[in-house]
């Protein structure tokens, strides 16, 4: 009998947009997303001028939110969260629309306050990078939150009643800026910061953004450098090109700047204020890059929905490793563990005391996920690998890291006469070329070890003697199948590593 996934639907009601995403979730806290539907709102254009949101204006969502209502019930959603931010919670009648909402819908609808939101912001951050310090910067449609964390943990953070859309209508000028208006807004900016000292107490520090104004930033900078991966999550912004933009976007006309190439056309008039605010907070706090997070709120009120005491993982990219195998591969744990076990003593008698630490993360990515494309086509499982970990979401690893895992788990024996890198020359390092070929030798060499995936190869001893790498097998049953499956292997490893290969399988 198949189990299936508990399945989560979340909805954020945000000052911009209405978005609602629905999630298969395991019971040790892994996720994939296997719904969103997103529609406009904008509901901060919809304040009057005493700060209200009155029915009559709310009343164009009302059918939005049932439809969202109506694909829970179709994709037999068992849970639903439905959280309102900025443009409702800062209402003096929040209460009530919150109430008109939730009878009208159907959902029970709460206001998610300013430190959730930073909160939930955060979890979306930390489970989705492997770093230990930094702030988070979510730049909404009516509010911006930042977020100070160190060592994995939160620390501070604060909500500020001002977003992309909100400042768009009180300081543009229907998408045209002028230097008095970029002046004003940045102005108000700085003076709602200076209220808070903990934000200049930790400078040099990394950056990682949430929301469209971020988003849309990095997708413009892809564009310019013709960027060959073509993926949000972990783009990494330098002071430099932050600051390119700031001097590009606001001085344009709005017409001019709803053709620029990455752009969509209803963000070319709010981009401006999202990135007046963006830069400003980016330069107060003294960060030194700015990287995007394809994870925020959402996934914040998912993990502190499933597991609220561990909501914060250990290890982004472990965490992420789990979570694929769980949802998509079909091999064993027990044979993945033992293939990057053998993997392991291969690489340090090679190595030997010049390890790296990178290359230990390549090899354990590699050595779990080669075998992932079989989820599509077992008999061309390499090419599929290749392709899926080009495109999955791999928590915890830079985009170069990335694209060197699908190159070495894909590893076969047509690679050796390839030149790899050359696809990506923009993001990979002139020696990666070769590393790939040595990584990649070693993973289909760890492979080839456990070709039956039955673990009868248990251990192995190696070390290199006067250019020849000395291979001893111990096993405790027949291994016919590991012997021929190394005879391939064995001609990709003495290609990559210029060195002789003698194995030993004495007999048990």
């Amino acid at each position: 009998m198949i189990v299936k996934p508990y399945r989560i639907g979340i909805i954020d009601i945000g000052s911009n947009s209405i978005r609602l995403v629905i999630y298969d979730t395991t019971p040790e806290g892994g996720y994939k997303v296997i719904k969103e539907s997103k529609q406009a709102a904008r509901l901060s254009e919809k304040i009057t001028a005493e700060g209200r949101l009155e029915e009559e204006a709310l009343w164009s969502i009302i059918p939005i939110l049932k439809q969202f209502k109506r694909v829970c019930t179709t994709f037999e959603v068992k849970q639903i969260r439905a959280g309102a931010t900025a443009a409702i919670r800062n209402a003096p009648n929040a209460t009530e629309i919150i109430e008109f909402l939730s009878r009208e819908s159907s959902i029970d609808i709460k206001i998610i306050t300013g430190k959730e939101e930073a909160y939930f912001g955060f979890l979306g951050v930390i489970n989705s990078f492997d770093i230990q310090d930094g702030f988070v910067i979510d730049i909404g449609g009516g509010s911006t939150e930042i977020t100070l964390f160190q060592n994995r943990r939160y620390q501070d953070s604060i909500s500020l009643p001002f977003g992309a859309v909100n400042t768009n209508v009180e300081f543009g000028n229907d998408g045209n800026w002028s230097e008095e208006q970029i002046h004003e807004l940045r102005s108000y900016v700085l003076e709602k910061l200076r209220q808070n000292d903990w934000m200049t107490s930790s400078p040099d520090l990394p950056v990682f953004g949430l929301g469209g104004t971020i988003r849309s930033l990095g997708k413009i900078d892809q564009k310019n450098r013709h960027y060959t991966m073509p993926n949000s999550h972990n783009y990494v912004m330098d002071t430099e090109q932050v600051n390119d933009m700031y001097e590009l976007l606001p001085s344009m006309p709005f017409e001019k700047r709803k053709l620029v190439d990455g752009l969509s056309k209803n963000r070319a008039d709010i981009i401006v204020s999202g990135l007046i605010i963006f830069h400003t907070v980016y330069h107060y706090i003294q960060a030194n890059r700015c990287l995007i997070s394809g994870e925020g709120l959402r996934e914040g009120m998912l993990h502190d929905l499933i597991d609220p005491v561990g909501a914060v993982k250990s290890s982004a990219l472990e965490y992420s490793i789990n979570t694929l195998l769980t949802f998509e591969a079909e091999v064993s744990r027990k044979h993945l563990d033992h293939v990057y076990g053998l993997v392991q003593v291969l690489y340090r008698a090679l190595q030997d005391d010049r390890q790296l630490e990178e290359h230990q993360k390549l090899l354990y990515v590699s050595s779990m996920l080669y075998q992932i494309g079989g989820h599509i086509n077992y008999y061309q499982y390499n090419r599929h690998t290749h392709y899926w970990l080009m495109n999955a979401s791999i928590r915890g690893l830079t985009h170069r890291e990335i694209i060197l895992c699908a190159l070495i788990a894909s590893y076969n024996t047509k690679s050796r006469k390839q030149k790899l890198s050359h696809e990506y020359k923009d993001i990979l390092l002139a020696s990666d070329e070769e590393w790939i070929h040595k990584l990649g030798s070693l993973v289909q060499l760890g492979i080839a070890l456990d070709q039956s995936e039955t673990q009868v190869v248990q251990s192995i001893q190696a070390n290199v003697v006067n250019k020849t790498f000395h291979l001893t097998v111990i096993s405790d049953a027949e291994t016919w199948i590991e012997q021929e499956e190394m005879e391939s292997a064995m001609k990709v490893f003495k290609s990559a590593w210029n060195l002789k290969l003698k194995i030993d399988f004495p007999s048990t």
